[in-house]
Protein backbone atom coordinates (compact mmCIF):
# COMPACT_ATOMS: atom_id res chain seq x y z
CA UNK A 1 0.00 0.00 0.00
CA UNK A 2 1.50 3.41 -0.78
CA UNK A 3 2.19 6.04 1.58
CA UNK A 4 0.08 9.41 1.32
CA UNK A 5 2.21 12.06 1.98
CA UNK A 6 1.89 15.90 0.84
CA UNK A 7 -1.11 16.29 -1.31
CA UNK A 8 -1.83 18.57 -4.19
CA UNK A 9 -5.14 16.86 -5.88
CA UNK A 10 -7.54 14.71 -4.56
CA UNK A 11 -5.95 11.91 -6.55
CA UNK A 12 -1.98 10.86 -6.22
CA UNK A 13 -0.11 12.82 -3.47
CA UNK A 14 2.29 15.32 -4.89
CA UNK A 15 5.59 13.33 -2.65
CA UNK A 16 5.68 9.42 -1.85
CA UNK A 17 8.00 8.11 1.25
CA UNK A 18 11.35 7.23 -0.52
CA UNK A 19 11.11 3.66 1.53
CA UNK A 20 8.30 2.94 -1.17
CA UNK A 21 10.69 2.58 -3.77
CA UNK A 22 14.08 0.63 -4.69
CA UNK A 23 16.12 3.98 -3.63
CA UNK A 24 19.68 2.26 -4.19
CA UNK A 25 18.60 0.99 -8.07
CA UNK A 26 16.54 4.63 -8.81
CA UNK A 27 19.80 6.35 -7.72
CA UNK A 28 22.27 4.92 -9.41
CA UNK A 29 22.90 7.30 -12.10
CA UNK A 30 22.74 10.33 -9.58
CA UNK A 31 25.55 8.93 -7.48
CA UNK A 32 27.69 11.31 -9.01
CA UNK A 33 25.89 13.84 -7.34
CA UNK A 34 24.12 12.53 -4.12
CA UNK A 35 26.28 12.23 -0.79
CA UNK A 36 25.88 8.20 -0.21
CA UNK A 37 25.62 9.47 3.54
CA UNK A 38 22.30 11.53 3.03
CA UNK A 39 19.10 9.86 3.34
CA UNK A 40 16.25 9.43 0.91
CA UNK A 41 12.74 11.25 2.17
CA UNK A 42 10.77 11.27 -0.57
CA UNK A 43 10.14 11.47 -4.46
CA UNK A 44 7.76 13.80 -5.98
CA UNK A 45 5.09 13.07 -8.93
CA UNK A 46 7.54 14.68 -11.24
CA UNK A 47 10.26 12.34 -9.95
CA UNK A 48 12.39 14.66 -7.77
CA UNK A 49 13.84 13.54 -4.32
CA UNK A 50 14.17 15.03 -0.75
CA UNK A 51 17.22 13.88 1.31
CA UNK A 52 18.10 14.42 4.42
CA UNK A 53 21.62 14.82 5.41
CA UNK A 54 23.23 13.97 8.66
CA UNK A 55 23.20 17.47 10.15
CA UNK A 56 19.48 17.36 9.59
CA UNK A 57 19.25 19.68 7.11
CA UNK A 58 16.77 18.64 3.80
CA UNK A 59 18.49 18.83 0.12
CA UNK A 60 16.33 18.43 -3.32
CA UNK A 61 17.55 16.43 -6.19
CA UNK A 62 15.86 18.22 -8.91
CA UNK A 63 15.70 15.83 -12.00
CA UNK A 64 14.36 18.87 -14.05
CA UNK A 65 17.72 21.15 -13.04
CA UNK A 66 20.05 18.23 -12.38
CA UNK A 67 21.37 19.86 -9.79
CA UNK A 68 21.12 19.25 -5.63
CA UNK A 69 20.44 22.02 -3.33
CA UNK A 70 19.48 22.93 -0.18
CA UNK A 71 15.82 23.42 0.36
CA UNK A 72 15.76 23.39 4.44
CA UNK A 73 17.66 23.65 7.79
CA UNK A 74 15.31 21.31 9.03
CA UNK A 75 12.33 19.57 9.94
CA UNK A 76 10.74 22.17 11.30
CA UNK A 77 11.36 24.37 8.12
CA UNK A 78 10.60 22.23 5.55
CA UNK A 79 7.49 21.17 7.18
CA UNK A 80 6.54 24.99 7.19
CA UNK A 81 7.43 25.93 3.90
CA UNK A 82 5.71 22.74 2.22
CA UNK A 83 2.14 24.32 3.50
CA UNK A 84 3.26 27.06 0.93
CA UNK A 85 1.42 26.97 -2.58
CA UNK A 86 4.03 29.56 -4.19
CA UNK A 87 7.20 27.18 -2.50
CA UNK A 88 5.45 24.30 -3.62
CA UNK A 89 5.52 25.40 -7.50
CA UNK A 90 8.75 26.98 -6.96
CA UNK A 91 10.50 24.04 -5.77
CA UNK A 92 8.40 21.07 -7.33
CA UNK A 93 6.40 22.59 -10.16
CA UNK A 94 3.96 21.34 -8.25
CA UNK A 95 1.17 23.10 -10.31
CA UNK A 96 1.49 20.93 -12.84
CA UNK A 97 0.05 17.76 -10.86
CA UNK A 98 -3.07 18.91 -11.51
CA UNK A 99 -2.93 20.04 -14.67
CA UNK A 100 -1.37 16.83 -15.48
CA UNK A 101 -4.34 14.44 -13.85
CA UNK A 102 -6.85 16.74 -15.92
CA UNK A 103 -5.50 14.75 -18.93
CA UNK A 104 -5.60 11.43 -17.49
CA UNK A 105 -1.90 11.73 -16.46
CA UNK A 106 -2.12 10.06 -12.74
CA UNK A 107 1.32 7.95 -12.18
CA UNK A 108 1.16 4.97 -10.68
CA UNK A 109 3.48 3.13 -8.44
CA UNK A 110 6.68 3.18 -10.14
CA UNK A 111 5.94 5.96 -12.64
CA UNK A 112 6.80 9.22 -12.32
CA UNK A 113 5.61 12.62 -14.79
CA UNK A 114 8.26 13.75 -17.29
CA UNK A 115 9.27 15.38 -20.29
CA UNK A 116 9.48 13.89 -23.32
CA UNK A 117 12.01 16.73 -24.63
CA UNK A 118 13.47 17.76 -21.57
CA UNK A 119 13.07 21.54 -21.40
CA UNK A 120 17.09 21.85 -21.49
CA UNK A 121 16.58 21.52 -24.90
CA UNK A 122 13.91 23.69 -26.18
CA UNK A 123 11.09 21.33 -25.14
CA UNK A 124 7.84 23.11 -24.04
CA UNK A 125 6.16 22.91 -20.69
CA UNK A 126 2.59 22.01 -21.81
CA UNK A 127 1.04 19.02 -21.60
CA UNK A 128 1.43 17.53 -25.27
CA UNK A 129 5.36 17.22 -23.93
CA UNK A 130 4.16 15.82 -20.63
CA UNK A 131 3.92 11.76 -20.91
CA UNK A 132 4.06 9.36 -17.56
CA UNK A 133 7.48 7.92 -17.41
CA UNK A 134 8.37 4.47 -15.38
CA UNK A 135 10.56 5.97 -12.39
CA UNK A 136 13.39 3.94 -13.14
CA UNK A 137 13.74 4.80 -16.73
CA UNK A 138 13.51 8.72 -16.02
CA UNK A 139 15.68 8.37 -13.31
CA UNK A 140 18.38 6.60 -15.50
CA UNK A 141 17.82 9.27 -18.52
CA UNK A 142 17.98 12.44 -16.37
CA UNK A 143 20.97 11.06 -13.89
CA UNK A 144 22.56 10.24 -17.28
CA UNK A 145 21.45 13.62 -19.01
CA UNK A 146 22.87 15.66 -16.40
CA UNK A 147 25.79 13.71 -15.62
CA UNK A 148 26.68 14.13 -19.70
CA UNK A 149 25.79 17.94 -19.10
CA UNK A 150 27.72 18.60 -16.13
CA UNK A 151 31.24 17.23 -18.00
CA UNK A 152 30.62 18.51 -21.16
CA UNK A 153 29.06 21.92 -20.87
CA UNK A 154 27.42 23.33 -24.31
Amino acid sequence: MRKRGLCVTDHRPLMIEASEYDTDALLYHWRWLVPRTDTPLFLSAFGDWVFGKPDGSLWLLSVLEGDYTQIARGAREYNTLNKSVEWLEATFIAGWQPIAAAHGLEPQKDECLGWKLHPLFGGEFAVSNLPLFSMKVYQTLMGQLHRQLQQHPA
